[in-house]
């Protein structure tokens, strides 16, 4: 072989990137998984939400052991205007003249504050 037949030849890779051209294990796996990305995550919801449920299971059972007893106590009474609700309205209309009172005695600061900037301002006219 001359020099011209050897330039022309490409090198021959060394047998350590020979790997490179397969997809590695790394590589399988993360095309695997996104691949499968939202049945993962489905699956990972799922077991998430079994096992909340069963740990939540007892507490269950106990309320609403609670609220059999509770409701054999004291039945229902739904005829009875809910107590919470006119009391509810009750505090909303003293909020609502509470912050009536304030605004009208911000705003007698505020008239208060620009008369005495104008009394200020005559004064410098002078």
């Amino acid at each position: 072989m001359n020099t011209e037949e050897q330039n022309n030849i490409p090198p021959s890779e060394p047998e350590s990137s020979a790997p490179n051209t397969d997809p590695s294990e790394d590589e399988i796996m993360s095309s695997i998984i996104f691949t499968n990305e939202d049945e993962i995550i489905q699956y990972i919801k799922d077991k998430a939400t079994k096992e909340t449920m069963k740990s939540l299971a007892p507490l269950l059972e106990k309320l609403e052991e609670a609220v059999k007893q509770q409701q054999q106590i004291s039945p229902p009474q739904s005829s009875i205007v809910n107590p919470t609700m006119v009391n509810y309205e009750e505090q909303l209309k003293s909020l609502q003249e509470i912050s009536k009172e304030k605004i009208k005695a911000k705003e007698l600061k505020v008239a208060e504050r620009f008369n005495k900037l104008q009394i200020r301002m005559g004064n410098m006219r002078k």
